[in-house]
């Protein structure tokens, strides 16, 4: 020990007094053991010493320690090895030379069951008769803990530090031995994040801080502090070590984090046996409230003075109030729109989470550039640090004790979540970021809802600092401070093409209103209600991103994928299949958003917005799993329609006629700092080169409100006399910008094809002479494409959810469209490369055709994106050349009610007049028989 430190402390005795905690970091080289057979504490390994070397933070499997997995790996984890064992298509990824998993990210090492730890440790000679404890900081999972030759506790929380009282040990050196068991050792669930291999794994260690702390023997083992708004003052709860004698002192002194003058201190007299003492601290009249603007904290010190000891123990806290009015959560008694996306302990490098506020802090401000102020912890409680930075950002917290599981049905885990959610309370109660606590993630069990209604109402009496709910996504119950429910939201799970965004017209005016009504009635009274778990829309790998991944996990997942392209002959398409599934990815999130912005509840969970690597392989993130931007869209971007004050265009459609009239009413959804009265708007119509079409004003007075009314925008398209696409943009000035596509087309438009053009529905002996002799044919093989030919392969506007492979194939299996805008076939057709809303109507009534026969070197005019598991080319339209003729193959429906399709006829119109020129020259050569097993 520091010789400064010791002499101090030895100068601090003689004069009667022992100062505050002292600590010893024990972090750094340990010596190490795998107990493979479970054997070591029978055998007294605590009474031997180890030679292997290991690092302490960390986890063994990063340090090369266990085997390397295999198909006779154990995962923790649903619906991972039976899948993985019964698909042909993995069969070359089974074998121990080159084992790839294809639905979680891979560790390099694998081990579940106990490791031992163990290094000498000083006790200094000025901690002899001081309270000595040894902290473990985020440990996996079960902890023993022996000294020498002697046991000293054990402990399992996956939440918070395990905590050892090494008071008896002498000063001097002594060996400390740690067993740490890394097995399922309560039934949180497979799929929990708290232990699944869906994300951070089953890593075997201790990461976070390790450390010795010694302090008087009179010391304050806990502090609570309880706001009190109203009353300007908090309530303060101090626990203390041990019973209080006659003559201590309990003193309380607090000063704001920052800048600004402490305020007055104040010394309470202790009873002789206090154990506990509360107390009430006045704030003032000029406390700052902590919220996601101002994120004003407070320094608490408690300090216990005894005849011959003092003890200090600091907190820090904010003056916060969490609660309810009508449809939404409330924070210092205003309403507040929860933007949130979740995490779910994914983190690639270490396969555990950071322990340190700068990685937390990232995190935040990289959520906050998306326009965010929510983060949900799906079924994990985060370490310390998660906590501290986000108070500093001023982020709403959502903590899940660790849970995904039955409940209620007697089992171990019943008392097991009381005891955590206890432990979390007490380590992490007081940060005011600490919005929500819940027990876990979509409860199942038959005694669920009484077991969670008991419970939320336990917790609500005992702390009030923030709100309970039975579980995220169910159940709905009358006991909760707020609902998480899925049902308002775009797309259901297995709702496949039937969903809002897939079955309906396109247009902004829809919302979730009846679904939340309905939950109302259903429970006769009105709670706030967090849409669960909302987007879930994926994007096409994007392979650079596997160099990224050069610690504990692997994506090996992302090389099988690579390889099912390449044997497809699609390698060379990879980055545009991202960019297109990705531009739709966005296209869909921000549909989701805006409806739910439109809708009178709480807030939105997203899943997600970084990528979930997990259960099945979920690209469902404009990040990717570190947290970095894909190529597609930019944080700003994203802001747009995803921030504290947004503005919203409620059109009825997307397509128009010009012989209308657009219109669109304007609502704005607010929820910054405070209300804002005669808020100026600006709006623009504009075209692809920017040239403005029409502009106007609008004023509106600005509540915390999702439905701020501020007029109508009116344009007549009259002028539009070609296709078109032009864009609506909004701006609240000094507060938020949005906008949205849309198309117009000429209303008198009348495609007829010309005379040298064969209309066919079928390849018959005729039509394929009159190809061979030199003839231009338009196949239209809408309604004839069969399930070998493609058809059972559902296209659908949105994107894939989830994913196909861990929603046993839910349609829609594509990601969206890819074309050429540049190609003369669409000349007449304003489209980007990727899908936008004017491809509904064409995707909606269109059929995919598998192009498995057809040339390598044929790439369809408009390809569909196929599900990554699959990667097949998959079209709408081809062409290619038969004998001396040109042929031109959709499954698109050109022909059904065009007047009442304008999006479908006019692209029928461009690839009409596209094969009337020169410019209709196919160049690979089809074999008709091929083209013919497409509709045979």
């Amino acid at each position: 020990m520091n010789k400064r430190i010791t002499g101090l402390l030895f100068a601090l005795l003689l004069g009667g007094i022992v100062n505050a905690q002292q600590q010893l970091s024990l972090a750094g080289q340990w010596r190490f053991r795998i107990d493979r057979n479970d054997e070591g504490i029978t055998q007294r390994w605590y009474t031997q010493s180890f030679t292997d070397p290991v690092k302490l933070p960390g986890a063994m499997q990063s340090q090369g320690y266990g085997d390397n997995p295999s198909v006779r790996t154990k995962w923790v984890g649903e619906r991972g090895t039976e899948r993985f064992l019964e698909q042909d298509k993995y069969a070359p990824y089974r074998t121990d030379a080159n084992f790839k998993f294809p639905f979680w990210l891979t560790p390099v090492k694998y081990y579940v069951g106990a490791a031992w730890y163990q290094r000498s440790i000083d006790i200094p000679a000025a901690w002899k008769g001081q309270h000595i404890a040894l902290s473990l900081e985020r440990c996996h999972w079960g902890t023993t803990v022996f000294v020498d030759d002697q046991p000293m506790g054990a402990d399992s929380s996956l939440a918070t530090p395990h905590v050892y009282d090494l008071s008896a040990l002498a000063p001097g050196k002594h060996k400390l031995s740690i067993r740490v068991d890394n097995r399922y050792l309560t039934e949180v669930g497979i799929n929990a994040h708290s232990a699944s291999d869906q994300t951070q794994g089953t890593w075997n260690g201790i990461v976070g801080d390790i450390k010795l702390e010694a302090s008087p023997t009179a010391f304050i083992k806990n502090i609570q502090v309880y706001p009190d708004l109203a009353a300007k003052q908090v309530k303060v709860t101090v626990k203390l070590g041990r019973a209080a004698m006659a003559g201590d002192k309990l003193g309380l002194a607090v000063k704001p984090v920052g800048t600004g003058a402490s305020l007055p201190a104040m010394n309470n007299d202790l009873r002789a046996g206090d154990s506990v003492v509360t107390l009430t601290y006045a704030m003032g009249n000029h406390f700052k409230t902590w919220d996601e603007f101002s994120p004003a904290l407070y320094e608490l010190s408690a300090t216990w003075q005894t005849a011959r000891s003092k003890d200090v123990s600091r907190t820090r806290f904010g003056m916060r109030s969490v609660g309810t009015s009508k449809d939404k959560i409330t924070i210092n008694g205003e309403p507040v729109f929860l933007r949130g996306t979740l995490e779910c302990a994914i983190f690639p490098l270490t396969g555990y989470p950071p322990t340190d506020t700068a990685a937390w802090g990232r995190i935040y401000r990289i959520m906050q550039a998306h326009g965010l102020n929510h983060l949900r912890f799906h079924s994990w409680c985060p370490p310390e640090a998660a906590f501290a930075a986000a108070d500093k950002y001023g982020v709403y917290l959502s903590v899940e004790v660790d849970a995904w599981a039955s409940v209620g049905d007697g089992h171990s885990i019943d008392g097991y979540l009381y005891n955590e959610a206890q432990r979390i309370i007490d380590a992490y109660g007081n940060h005011p970021s600490f919005c929500m606590l819940i027990h876990g993630n979509e409860p199942a069990g038959e005694k669920k809802d009484a077991y969670l209604a008991a419970q939320v109402e336990y917790w609500r009496k005992l702390d009030n600092r923030r709100l309970y709910t039975a579980g995220s996504g169910w159940p709905a119950l009358k006991g909760n401070d707020y609902h998480v429910t899925p049902d308002p939201r775009i797309q259901a799970w297995g709702e496949g093409v039937k969903s809002v965004i897939n079955a309906k017209i396109p247009n902004t005016q829809f919302d979730f209103t009846a679904k939340v009504n309905g939950i109302n009635q259903y429970l006769g009274k009105e709670i706030p209600m967090v849409a669960h778990e909302i987007g879930q829309w994926c994007v096409y790998p994007d392979f650079s991103e596997t160099k990224k991944y050069t610690g504990l996990l692997q994506a090996r997942n992302f090389d099988i994928f690579r390889e099912f392209l390449k044997k497809e002959n699609l390698q060379s398409q990879e980055r545009e299949f991202l960019m297109a599934s990705g531009k739709l990815q966005v296209l869909c999130y921000k549909a989701d958003i805006e409806a739910g912005m439109r809708t009178g509840y709480a807030g939105y969970q997203l899943l997600d917005l970084h990528d979930f690597p997990g259960q099945g392989t979920a690209l469902v993130g404009v990040l990717d799993p570190f947290w970095n931007s894909k190529p597609y869209c930019t944080p700003a971007e994203y802001h747009r329609f995803a921030s504290a004050t947004v503005p919203l265009a409620l059109m009825p459609k997307f397509t128009w006629m010009n012989n209308e009239k657009f219109s669109a009413n304007v609502q704005v959804s607010h929820f910054g700092k405070s209300g804002v009265p005669n808020a100026n708007l600006t709006w623009r119509i504009t075209d692809l080169q920017k040239k403005v079409l029409a502009s106007g004003t609008l004023q509106a007075d600005l509540k915390r409100s999702n439905n701020n009314p501020a007029g109508q925008i009116s344009f007549d398209l009259a002028g539009i006399k070609q296709a078109a696409k032009l864009n609506l943009e909004i701006t609240v000035k000094g507060l938020g910008v949005n906008d949205w596509d849309f198309w117009v087309y000429p209303s008198t438009l009348n495609p007829t094809p010309s005379s040298d053009i064969i209309i066919a529905k079928e390849l018959t002996p005729d039509v394929i002479a009159k190809l061979e002799g030199g003839a231009k044919v338009l196949l239209m093989l809408n309604g004839k494409i069969t399930k070998a030919g493609g058809a059972a392969i559902q296209a659908g506007m949105s994107t894939v959810f989830w994913n196909t492979e861990w929603t046993t194939y839910q349609a829609p299996h594509t990601l969206g469209i890819l074309c050429n805008p540049s190609s003369p076939m669409l000349r007449q057709f304003p489209t980007e490369y990727h899908s936008n809303w004017q491809w509904w109507d064409i995707l909606h009534t269109a059929q995919t055709m598998h192009l498995k026969g057809l040339p390598a070197n044929l790439r369809p005019s408009v390809q569909l994106i196929d599900t990554w598991f699959e990667s097949r080319k998959l079209g709408l339209v081809f062409e290619g050349k038969i004998g001396k003729g040109k042929l031109l193959v959709t499954s698109i429906d050109l022909e059904s009610n065009l007047d009442q399709r304008p999006a479908a006829k006019q692209l029928y119109y461009s690839i009409t007049e596209y094969m009337k020129g020169a410019a209709f020259n196919p160049a690979v050569a089809l074999d008709a028989a091929s083209v013919k097993a497409l509709y045979q």
